[in-house]
């Protein structure tokens, strides 16, 4: 999955951008996710609604299912990096409406020259709808489509483990987008050879972690009978299972 990030004020024409971008990769044959960061809460969360009363009693979670969907609200904060790993999984696209606090590509939409721009060094470039920006939105919308195509970014890990030869994932980030190093420098990236996934959330590790796990890995098992060294190796723990075995001294 490759992220693009689209922010600016109200009225500056992300949605309309991001309607245009979703129905032209739709027709590539992509699938696209959509994320808003909002400050504004939902509807669920309005004084008076059933949903609220129901989460003034300890709640966690409310979702309201219909014929043609559904909509899931949690009272448990999250990350975005969590959030996401959470619930596009298997997504080629994500666009992000609203500034990230993680490291991706970005637009900024403006109205006008005068609008501040951000020091941002993952903004590529400026668009609005008339000739204030760098592209604008209708005249120079394919060259926006092949920005965007081409510059999207899978999520990093976000370690600054330094592995890749720079001190943080920011600056890693800032020298792919300038064409100086290719995602396969991310050593997270590149090398899985131990992947972990809790609740469906992967859990990224620096190489030094993946060595240890699979060398103690296959330590455990290469004492068990019909084991045999080579291949994938998939174990499943059930933590609550665990935890009952432990308490029962099993």
């Amino acid at each position: 999955m490759r992220l693009f990030a689209f922010f600016g004020h109200s009225g500056t024409g992300k949605t309309t951008l991001l309607e245009k971008l979703s129905e032209q990769f739709k027709d590539e044959g992509y699938r696209v996710g959509y994320l808003k960061l909002t400050r504004h809460k939902g509807s669920f969360d309005k004084e008076g609604k059933d949903t609220f009363r129901i989460s003034q009693k300890g709640v966690r979670k409310i979702a309201l299912l219909h014929d043609e969907g559904s909509v899931l609200w949690e009272y448990n904060p999250r990350d975005q990096i969590d959030f996401i790993k959470k619930h596009f999984i298997g997504f080629d696209f994500l666009f992000i409406e609203g500034n990230p606090s993680i490291y991706v590509p970005k637009m900024q939409c403006i109205k006008d020259k005068m609008e501040t721009v951000e020091n941002d060094p993952l903004v590529l470039y400026t668009c609005s709808f008339n000739n204030e920006g760098d592209l604008h939105i209708d005249r120079d919308f394919n060259r926006i489509y092949e920005i965007v195509k081409s510059k999207a970014m899978p999520l990093l890990p976000h370690l600054d483990c330094g592995e890749c030869g720079y001190k943080t994932c920011l600056e890693f980030a800032r020298s792919y987008l300038k064409d100086e190093v290719k995602l396969k420098d991310c050593k997270i990236l590149s090398k899985n050879a131990v992947s972990v996934w809790v609740d469906g959330k992967r859990i990224e590790m620096k190489s030094f972690v993946q060595d240890f796990l699979g060398s103690t890995i296959i330590g455990a098992l290469s004492s068990l009978r019909g084991f045999e060294e080579g291949g994938h190796i998939r174990i499943r723990v059930d933590m609550e299972t665990l935890k009952n075995l432990k308490k029962e001294g099993i």
